[in-house]
């Protein structure tokens, strides 16, 4: 006989390819997911970079550091604006030159929560990490923000209007002054623990309208007002499931040019991933705002001299349950140290 036959894959052949090619993508897909996050952590290192450089160039610029929250844009003297951060200053030195002359035409007159102002709008290439998606949930008329000024370890009364006689002041961008009614502002001479050794930025997630500034795959619930009486309450209820009680930040990164710590800023005292804690409700409460973000086992920050470093979720946090100091070494350990411009601490290896 002559001929040939034609023979097809069997069952149990076909099922054996299926399994080798789902053994494949289950091995593959890992990989690539490391690899995308890998980038997306490397975009937001570049991205701190470059407001490191915004900063000095600022400062080179006008002598002095744009202060976390002010009345208008330093070093004016105008008193027309209300609850600023330093980022409308740096604009000129993150080529954003045309925003910041709109803002100018204004004599800096406005306020950085009316959402219905053009300039507010404007979302700024490079301040938000790739990392949070977060960001895809959000109002898209109005700017975001993931990387935050340092407010130092203030554990309490972190106060945007005063400083509470120093609380508050400890960081590299406090708010306003108690007698300078522009803005508190530091020099980088005045850093005098080292810029190599003091966090001048970080990221937050940001918070989902109407929800939580939280990691994903953590909960939260409220707690009340309760932290006037005991700001570490947001610590202490910390359990097992890895479920925080406290009252939970709910405006971290919602408008690009707010002041406001809440919004804008961030301490270092609990450590990062950990749970925002406010006094109230409000978006301009008082309280601990440690930096998060969606990146595993940490945060990336920005240190003084335009340094950027990953920071692990376990690094030491000193006493917790120790207060907050206004001068001196600071009790919340390595971390602590990198948030105090002057505690005359010696920081270690972090």
């Amino acid at each position: 006989m002559s001929g040939r036959m034609n023979r097809g894959f069997t069952l149990i052949e076909l099922l054996v390819v299926i399994a080798i090619i789902a053994t494949l993508v289950a091995i593959l897909l890992p990989a690539v997911q490391q690899a995308r996050e890998a980038a997306r952590r490397s975009t937001c290192k570049n991205n701190l970079k470059q407001l490191g450089l915004a900063l000095h160039n600022y400062h080179d610029t006008y002598n002095i550091l744009p202060p976390g929250c002010y009345l208008t844009t330093q070093p004016s003297t105008d008193f027309g604006g209300r609850r600023q951060n330093g980022l409308v200053g740096m604009l000129p030195f993150l080529e954003q030159s045309a925003l910041y002359d709109q803002f100018a035409a204004m004599n800096f007159r406005f306020r950085p929560w009316d959402n219905s102002l053009a300039p507010n709008q404007v979302q700024v290439p490079g301040l938000l990490c790739p990392s949070d998606s977060r960001v895809t949930n959000q109002d898209a008329t109005v700017g975001k923000l993931n990387y935050m000024f340092s407010r130092g370890d203030s554990i309490q009364d972190n106060n945007h209007w005063v400083g509470n006689g120093g609380r508050g002041m400890r960081g590299m961008f406090p708010g306003l002054g108690e007698t300078n009614a522009i803005g508190k502002a530091y020099r980088m001479a005045d850093i005098l623990d080292g810029l190599s050794n003091t966090v001048a930025m970080s990221e937050r997630i940001i918070a989902k309208t109407g929800g939580r500034q939280v990691k994903d795959g953590v909960t939260a619930s409220g707690l009340g007002g309760n932290f006037r009486t005991n700001p570490l309450l947001c610590v202490l209820q910390i359990n097992s499931s890895r479920t925080y009680t406290g009252n939970v930040g709910t405006f971290a990164g919602v408008r690009t040019f707010d002041g406001t710590p809440a919004v804008s800023g961030f301490t270092t005292t609990i450590g990062p991933n950990k749970p925002s804690c406010g006094n109230s409700g409000s978006d301009h409460a008082d309280g601990i705002f440690d930096p998060t973000s969606q990146h595993a086992g940490g945060v990336n920050i920005l240190l003084g001299d335009g340094a950027v470093r990953f920071v692990s979720d376990s690094i030491d946090t000193g006493n917790l349950s120790l207060p907050g100091v206004n001068s001196g070494r600071s009790p919340y350990g390595v971390w602590g140290s990198v948030g105090s411009i002057n505690g005359g601490e010696v920081v270690s290896e972090f």
